[in-house]
C-alpha cells in the first residue's frame, strides 16, 4: 500500500515536471497569447479564480491550458481579482509577454 505522504509527493514532482515543460513551451511562442479568466460561487458560497492560457504553437496547432485553479475569499472587486491575475502571471513568469486578455 503506497502512503498518502508518498502520493503527495509524486503528485507535487509531477506537477513541477509539467509546469517547466509548459514554461518553456510558453517562452518559445513567437506569437501572442491569450488569456481568459472564470470566477465563480460553489453552492456554500465559496468562491474561486481560474486562468485559461491560449496559443497557437508552432505547428499551428491550437492549445488551451489551464495554468491556474484556487479558492478567491471575497471581496470579488477589480482591484482583489486584477491582484490575483497579476500573482499568477508572475509565478508563471508572463507578465512582459504579448499578451491579450479576456475576462469572461
Amino acid at each position: 500500500m503506497i502512503s498518502r505522504n508518498t502520493v503527495k509527493d509524486d503528485i507535487g514532482r509531477m506537477y513541477i515536471k509539467e509546469k517547466t515543460i509548459l514554461k518553456g513551451l510558453l517562452d518559445s511562442i513567437p506569437s501572442k497569447i491569450c488569456f481568459t479568466t472564470d470566477l465563480w460561487t460553489s453552492i456554500n458560497t465559496d468562491g474561486f479564480i481560474s486562468l485559461i492560457v491560449l496559443f497557437v504553437d508552432l505547428n499551428w496547432k491550437l492549445n488551451s491550458k489551464l495554468l491556474n485553479f484556487c479558492h478567491m475569499p471575497a471581496p470579488h472587486i477589480g482591484f482583489e481579482l486584477s491582484k490575483k491575475i497579476y500573482e499568477f502571471l508572475q509565478d508563471w513568469g508572463l507578465k512582459k509577454k504579448n499578451i491579450f486578455y479576456h475576462f469572461g
